[in-house]
């Protein structure tokens, strides 16, 4: 008889509550996020590989120009400054992917627990993960725009 019950509290739930909030979920890539992303492989912080665009700092330095020992001292100091401007992006996003997975599972096992005594559906569990993501990701955007104002003050400094 539960799972009679619950099955009916679940259609009756969904149809009250979540088409109410249907109309809010799918949203377009953020144009912003876009950007973020574009500069930070354009300058070789962000790529496929971890260790990611050595070759574009380099290109990047020696676009700048100029052949001399003092100007190729401020470029390795530039290739160095942002290889760790690279490095503590990249241990950055690491823990901020943890941080987000741990989170995600933890409330997936929570709702799920709580769907023994009232009715949550899938659908909800769902859609509890899509609003922790869309939080968690406004987290890895100021992570991003920080990792780019960083790259711009070196670059202005440098070049």
């Amino acid at each position: 008889m539960k799972p009679a019950l619950f099955n009916v509290l679940c259609e009756i739930k969904e149809k009250t509550v979540l088409s109410i909030r249907g109309a809010q979920e799918e949203e377009p890539t953020d144009p912003q996020l876009m950007r973020l992303d574009n500069m930070l492989l354009a300058e070789g912080v962000a790529g496929p590989e971890k260790g990611g665009g050595s070759a574009a700092a380099a290109a990047a330095a020696a676009a700048s120009g100029g052949a001399g020992s003092d100007n190729s001292v401020e470029h390795s100091d530039y290739r160095a400054k942002l290889s760790q401007i690279r490095q503590i992006y990249h241990t950055e996003l690491e823990k901020y992917e943890q941080a987000c997975n741990e989170f995600t599972t933890h409330v997936m096992n929570l709702l799920r627990e709580q769907s023994r005594t009232r009715p949550i559906s899938p659908k909800e569990i769902e859609r509890m993960v899509s609003i922790i993501h869309r939080k968690f990701s406004s987290i890895q955007m100021q992570l991003k725009q920080s990792t780019c104002e960083a790259v711009m003050i070196l670059r202005s400094r440098f070049l």
